[in-house]
């Protein structure tokens, strides 16, 4: 059986669950796009309607179910998306073409396409919503031009071909990282930026489209899945001690492939990426701190810091000041603000 991921994703970003999808209409057509629903006459709602929402800079990540047999209609678009089913099926209508979806087969549209879409009540989709600006600055980047054609994908995307590996990957690396709550997402404003530019290669070279020749002929190389599964382990693990060679065994290659992999797409070490991430969680761990209760040396401690003096240092390298001033600083702004009112 087709899995994408264990659970309902994107569980941190939770907007609305109930019963009733017609009373949250409204609510979706302003957040996801305008569109019509139709409830089946015969369709009873067999499940909650569910919206989870995570924005990223130019565009959106969203799991979606509505728990009732509906269909949709969009007049247009207005941006790229990505429908990947995880349970159920649907059919989207463009005109008289037929575009059938279930998981393992799912189905991109473009900006300016008008179609219809059908949900069984068992349907529910993880959805990648990207802006049309976005997706054609990045491509007129890679080319190295302007783009002259409009960007144009094959609509059936099929998810169990080897084409499209990297691309799920790639869906999932960034799913998991935003759903932690050590995210670089919350703490380093670049960081959707990164995420979205990722997910834009992926889909421009993982799905057939009008200028698949031209980005192949760049032959950009893609980034290995060790890579991405160290980084998995990473930030799953970030506060448990970690070695160089506990890295090298879970990626499976050798010390020598996996630094300089390391160095070609990262320019950091994996080492060094353990470290960032332990100290950009501490930031945020102290600054929704309170400081009348919490005590910088057992946050640190707790995530994986074991040499405080060194960590210490490292700290006031990377943010300018000393853990303590971070605590203390953001403290009294959140005493001040809880007085005033």
């Amino acid at each position: 059986m087709y899995t994408l991921f264990e659970a309902p994703p994107l569980q941190r970003y939770q907007l609305f669950q109930t019963r009733d999808v017609k009373a949250v209409h409204p609510s979706m057509a302003d957040i996801l796009c305008p569109h019509k629903i139709i409830v089946s006459a015969s369709g009873k709602q067999t499940r909650d309607a569910l919206l989870h929402y995570a924005l990223l800079p130019n565009g959106a990540m969203a799991y979606l179910v509505y728990g009732a047999e509906v269909q949709v209609d969009v007049s247009q678009l207005g941006f790229f998306l990505v429908e990947l089913p995880l349970s159920g099926t649907s059919t989207n209508y463009y005109g008289d073409v037929r575009v059938p979806s279930a998981p393992g087969q799912a189905v991109v549209s473009g900006p300016y396409q008008k179609f219809s879409t059908k949900w069984t009540s068992d349907c529910s989709k993880l959805l990648i919503k990207i802006e049309s600006n976005a997706l054609e600055n990045y491509l007129s980047s890679l080319l190295g031009r302007r783009q002259i054609q409009v960007l144009d994908f094959d609509m059936e995307m099929n998810l169990t071909a080897n084409t499209c590996a990297s691309f799920l990957r790639t869906v999932q690396w960034v799913v998991d990282d935003i759903e932690q709550s050590g995210s670089l997402i919350n703490t380093a404003p670049q960081a959707g930026l990164r995420y979205q530019r990722m997910l834009m290669w992926a889909l421009l070279h993982c799905q057939p489209n009008n200028y698949s020749n031209e980005l192949a002929a760049k032959k950009e190389p893609q980034i290995p899945s060790y890579i991405l599964d160290v980084e998995r382990y990473i930030r799953r693990n970030y506060r448990q001690a970690m070695s160089l060679k506990q890295l090298v065994e879970h990626a499976n290659v050798s010390e020598r492939t996996l630094l300089q992999g390391f160095k070609r797409f990262r320019d950091v070490s994996p080492m060094r990426l353990l470290k960032l991430t332990r100290l950009d969680i501490v930031h945020l761990a102290l600054k929704e701190a309170d400081d009348a209760t919490t005590n910088v040396t057992e946050i640190a401690l707790a995530n994986g810091f074991s040499q405080l003096g060194k960590f210490a240092t490292e700290y006031k390298e990377r943010f300018g000041e000393s853990p303590s001033q971070t605590l203390h600083r953001l403290g009294n702004k959140l005493k001040s603000a809880s007085h005033s009112t």
